[in-house]
């Protein structure tokens, strides 16, 4: 039986007394949660109020939120309420009598705004609301607009200095009705206390504004006419040495010009050295311009998203050299490294149509959904997108250089979604996972990974593509113990094939034989939901379980589904 304590009692002793309230009902009893002491009322009635404000939609309301209810229970939580300012901070889209009253009860103490400008039927109402709260711009501690773009006008109210500013988030829902414009300079660039800027979509000069202090930098969707070019945003990123986290989406141009250019050779690298997340999704001599430029710790969070962008040809596989490269010197770092995140487990998915693919190179081996485009949780993940224009030389070259630029000793894992690559790339990419111990491939034909996991030295492997002369200190996968293939699909057996049903796909003999080769140490395959054709072309369902151990294969069980 769980344990009740005093902060659960009184927690649900404040929920019905204001239930109470809300229906009108008169207690006989006086409750001691009436009598608390007034520190502690203020420190529930404040919990209540933050807690609201933090799931808070910016939404107008038809009613007022029920922390508000606190003042209407007793008199003595009337004046606890009304002489804790603090308490009515947290404003909400309301009617301007109650806007008023709020603000009234805040007195002086610094604000918290959020305002949800895209209802057409509530326009009126949000917009008064806005309008009322500007006036108190220099009070503002946290201001938080969505709108639509019919509603930029709103920008205009943002002239005053805002000395408490600490927080802003502006985000813009583009719809027909309305167009962006410039802005002006927001706050007249007086934000001294700033700490997190977020713009999405809104054509804000933000660096025009005091920077120095911030930790949080999330820009998504910049207007052209706000976007800074490269010299000019490392000058600006240069004065944010606190910055914590970092998020540019859409936000930079193309810095292929830059790259090219005597400034990129002879600028001074900027260090951030307490950055924890960062995430850029740009062009990709951008993200090169980026990663050669700053200097962030081992310990940072990296997520790259390479964006198909008009660079000329030409230049994209010298820039996928120098990226190559920058992936190899970090992932080098890693591996040196004691006190930085252990690379332990490489994914790699492939989206649908092969139109891109994600990389992530993750600490910990345990099953995470690695499929979530905005991921921050692994030491390095990048997404590739493929254009109609590449080849499959091309984009199996390119997956190859990324997902294994150097050897990663530490890797104990792999999984891969829709593996379709040719021997020759297993062969790399194993090769360079020397520790490895489990492979798990997940949908797909299964691809011939036999030809590179044998130790047979010739025919065997000579015939798939793969050089024979690897030699016993070359053995692919040496500690390899398990290998999981939950539905692949394999062809028909050697002996059953025709020309009517071409080989996409090894069969499950080849595989076995492959296998029966190793030696040791005593390895698991496990297939879940497989296919394999027979002499008719016909797919069959099966799970089967296998072990291989001093040059031979044993499968333990086989189900065929009907």
């Amino acid at each position: 039986m769980a344990t009740i304590t005093i902060p659960h009692m009184d927690e649900e002793i404040i929920k019905r007394a204001l239930a109470s309230a809300d229906l009108h009902i008169k207690t006989t009893t006086p409750c001691f949660i009436y009598r608390l002491p007034a520190e502690t009322l203020e420190a529930i009635f404040f919990h209540c109020a933050s807690d609201y404000h933090g799931e808070d939609t910016g939404y107008p309301i038809p009613a007022a939120p029920s922390w508000v209810n606190v003042s209407y229970v007793s008199s003595h939580w009337r004046n606890v309420a009304l002489n804790c300012p603090v308490l009515w901070t947290y404003l909400f889209v309301t009617s301007r009598p109650w806007t008023e009253e709020l603000l009234a009860r805040s007195k002086q103490a610094p604000l918290k705004v959020k305002a949800h400008l895209h209802s057409q039927d509530t326009k009126l109402r949000a917009v008064c609301f806005v309008e009322q709260v500007m006036d108190h711009l220099e009070r503002i501690q946290e201001l938080h607009l969505r709108f639509s773009t019919s509603y930029h006008p709103i920008l205009s109210k943002l002239s005053s200095r805002a000395p408490c500013l600490q927080s802003l988030v502006v985000v813009s829902l583009v719809d027909r009705y309305g167009s962006w414009y410039p802005a002006s300079v927001p706050f007249g660039g007086d934000t001294p206390a700033l700490r997190t800027v977020e713009l999405t979509n809104c054509p804000v000069p933000w660096y025009s504004l005091k920077l120095t202090g911030l930790t949080t930098l999330h820009l998504n969707s910049l207007s052209p006419l706000c976007q800074q070019n490269m010299a000019e945003f490392l000058t600006t990123l240069s004065c944010m040495q606190d910055l914590t986290h970092l998020y540019l989406e859409d936000a930079l141009a193309s810095a292929s010009g830059f790259l090219s250019s005597a400034a990129f050779h002879t600028s001074q690298k900027i260090n951030l050295p307490h950055l924890s997340h960062l995430l850029i999704a740009a062009p990709l001599s951008t993200i090169i311009a980026l990663l050669s430029c700053v200097n962030i710790p081992l310990t940072t969070h990296v997520n790259l998203n390479l964006k198909c962008s008009s660079e000329h040809n030409s230049s994209t596989f010298d820039h996928h050299a120098t990226f190559c490269s920058l992936l190899a010197q970090r992932l080098r770092m890693l591996e040196e490294a004691l006190s930085s995140p252990t690379i332990r487990r490489l994914v790699i998915i492939f989206m649908p149509n092969w139109e891109a693919a994600r990389v992530t190179f993750a600490a910990s081996e345990r099953h995470g959904d690695f499929t979530a485009s905005r991921d921050l949780a692994h030491p390095l993940r990048i997404y590739i997108p493929f254009d109609r224009s590449t080849t499959t030389g091309d984009r199996d070259r390119i997956i190859n250089h990324i997902c294994c630029p150097t050897p990663l000793s530490n890797v104990q894992s792999i999984y891969v979604l829709n593996p379709k690559f040719p021997a020759a790339f297993w062969t790399h990419v194993l090769g360079c996972l020397q520790g490895l111990r489990c492979i798990e491939l997940h949908q797909g034909n299964m691809p011939d990974i036999a030809a590179v996991l044998s130790l047979i030295p010739h025919d065997f492997t000579e015939s798939h593509g793969v050089r024979a002369d690897r030699g016993p200190n070359h053995i692919i996968a040496p500690a390899l113990l398990e290998l999981k293939l939950l539905r692949m699909s394999f062809s028909a057996p050697l002996s059953q094939r025709d020309q009517m049903y071409p080989v996409k796909a090894i069969d499950v003999q080849s595989l076995c034989d492959a296998l029966a080769t190793r030696k040791g140490p005593r390895g698991q395959l496990t297939m879940i939901q497989c296919t394999e054709l027979n002499s008719e072309g016909r797919k069959k369902t099966f799970d089967m379980v296998g072990w291989w151990e001093g040059g031979r294969f044993q499968a333990v069980d086989k189900d065929k589904h009907d």
